[in-house]
């Protein structure tokens, strides 16, 4: 069995090619291409599907898309999501649409559910009974794994820690998705570089403020070059960070008592910065059993969302025999 994983992201898509094995045997990286609207994406998807469809004949092929945003995985509609740029397209049928132009149905959930797989089947090689996954980037996801099952909620949407609130103030940063405190407005990346800016503007001799100036549009990296550098406001910047990390884990922890946190994703990499504020949070807790043996971990695997998909298409195809 040939599994094929497609993990959209809102600037770049990755798509794998796995066997039963977990062997990968094509990897690509695409621009996430805006100008020819939702149709023109998915006919690109399907020519990739064909593709391996041709390549791999009479071998069986599973495929799993993973969405960002909140998906009905039971028929593979992505209901909403606020961080593509599809004008053409409000609720949108991936599933049938794939379907009607490669002859397969994929299984189509939330790409951070799909990570959490991936994170799971490679980085814990399936250790851990109850696994909560948080992806950090441009939105923060989540995905878990209850029971050593993924978990999707009664309507696709279980472990979206990105909209979970962790400020109430009417002044609390707007979020993509439209309401304010959610996590992601403090700790994706817009929110981040939002906070870096303000920062910047309050400190302008800082490291952090001159490695900002050095590009036109900053990436993360330079908060991170600040901090590497000793820049007391940088370290303030992701000690603030971690702190709110921490607030929003523990609220899920408390909730749901797993056995393990994973985080992954880009903004993950600054995690020497701010794991102890997020630690010292996770610790100041008044219930301290769920916390006594948690594990804390950073995937190094920037790949697991499309990996995860390609091994969770194998997996429920494998269950469906």
């Amino acid at each position: 069995m040939i599994g094929i994983g497609i993990d959209i992201g809102g600037t770049f898509v990755k798509l794998f090619v796995l066997n039963e094995k977990g062997d990968i045997l094509h990897n690509h990286k695409i621009e996430t291409h805006y100008a020819k609207g939702a149709a023109g994406f998915i006919d690109e998807l399907a020519g990739f599907i064909n593709r391996f469809k041709t390549e791999y004949a009479g071998q069986t092929l599973a495929v799993a898309v993973g969405a960002p945003g909140d998906v009905d995985n039971k028929n593979g509609v992505l209901r909403y999501n606020p961080n593509l740029k599809f004008s053409d397209v409000s609720t949108w049928p991936i599933a049938q649409q794939l379907y009607e132009k490669t002859g397969i149905l994929p299984r189509v959930a939330n790409d951070a559910t799909l990570a959490a797989w991936g994170v799971y089947e490679t980085d814990l090689r399936r250790q851990g009974t109850n696994v909560l996954v948080i992806t950090l980037g441009t939105g923060v996801g989540g995905g878990l794994i209850l029971n050593k099952e993924l978990y999707q909620g009664s309507n696709g949407t279980a472990g979206e820690i990105g909209h979970a609130k962790i400020s109430f103030s009417a002044k609390a940063p707007l979020c993509g998705c439209g309401m304010r405190g959610c996590l992601e407005s403090f700790v994706g990346t817009i929110g981040l570089k939002r906070r870096a800016l303000a920062a910047a503007r309050l400190h302008p001799q800082s490291e952090l403020a001159r490695q900002i100036s050095h590009e036109k549009d900053f990436k993360i990296e330079a908060i991170f070059r600040a901090a590497e550098k000793g820049c007391s406001v940088a370290l303030k910047f992701w000690e603030d960070t971690g702190r709110y990390l921490g607030i929003g884990i523990a609220n899920f922890v408390l909730t749901l008592d797993v056995d393990t946190v994973v985080l992954t994703g880009g903004v993950s990499g600054a995690a020497p910065y701010f794991m102890p504020a997020l630690k010292q949070v996770l610790d100041s807790q008044s219930f301290k059993t769920p916390f006594k043996e948690l594990k804390l971990l950073v995937s190094q695997n920037p790949n697991v969302g499309g990996i995860g998909a390609a091994l969770y298409a194998i997996h429920h195809a494998q269950k469906a025999r």
